[in-house]
């Protein structure tokens, strides 16, 4: 995540987005009345300053990886659970990482699925972790866990099946909807979109803005990255919607963090 900058690191969709180390980083915070800015930060923000003053933050559950989790966690969540919150957008969410690792791979959940390059493995693959990532999270704040709105990290600089792979978008969407339903079987009430930009979305899925919803049955909610800008946030706000509906949250740098605004 970051801009898709990596950070080292169908089911059912929910459409509708609906302890503590010190705030004292600089950062382009915010307050009540201006431009709804928030933040998002996981494990690279480990050990240092987390921004200060913002106005909602979305915490990263793992640590760069579907199967690792994110060790400051709970000090993170408090951190966004300190936020002025908005009243269209809570004080804490979540988004975990994702992959279509396929056949090999060392850390494969088990099962009866062998990990072959199956929509059967690949949705239990992106099932099993993401019922891994629900508990990492509920471990550190379990109300949060059940009724924050999460989402998924899709981009290309994960492990996804690509075109030398038969019916490898197939396969990466299978995966996804596989993460979908392991967050809502383990417990998740609260939406479920996703965090990417149209190429990358594209490149993985072979879906656009005009055919996820026949891709997955329905739109899910969609936070764009890329921006270097809070202009050009807000740019995509209006016009990077990648899964045909309307962006929740786009991104941007500021003061050395991801920033994000609420469109």
């Amino acid at each position: 995540m970051g801009g898709l900058i990596r950070r080292a690191g169908a089911i059912a969709w929910i459409l509708a987005v609906t302890l503590a180390i010190p705030a004292s980083a600089a950062g382009h915070g915010g307050s009540k009345g201006s431009t709804p800015t928030g933040y998002d930060i996981s494990w690279p923000q480990c050990g240092s300053a987390y921004p200060s003053g913002p106005l909602f933050g979305v915490v990263g559950v793992n640590d760069g990886l579907a199967n690792n989790a994110n060790p400051c966690l709970g000090s993170e969540i408090q951190w966004a659970l300190n936020s002025q919150g908005l009243s269209t957008q809570p004080k804490a969410s979540l988004y975990i990482n994702t992959a279509d690792p396929g056949p090999g791979v060392a850390d494969w959940p088990g099962g009866t699925c062998s990990g072959s390059w199956t929509t059967a493995c690949a949705y239990q693959y992106g099932e099993d972790r993401a019922a891994y990532s629900y508990g990492v999270a509920s471990g550190a704040n379990s109300s949060l866990a059940v009724s924050a709105p999460w989402w998924l990290d899709i981009e290309t600089g994960n492990s996804w099946a690509t075109s030398s792979t038969a019916n490898y978008t197939g396969l990466n969407i299978a995966t996804i909807q596989g993460f979908v339903a392991g967050l809502h079987g383990s417990g998740a009430t609260g939406p479920v979109g996703i965090y990417s930009t149209a190429s990358q979305w594209n490149q993985i899925t072979g879906l656009t803005a005009q055919t996820t919803a026949s891709g997955f049955g329905s739109t899910p909610p969609n936070w764009v990255a890329g921006a270097r800008t809070l202009t050009g946030a807000q740019n995509n706000c209006v016009s990077g919607g990648f899964t045909g509906a309307s962006p929740t949250l786009a991104q941007y740098k500021s003061g050395g963090f991801d920033a994000d605004t609420r469109c």
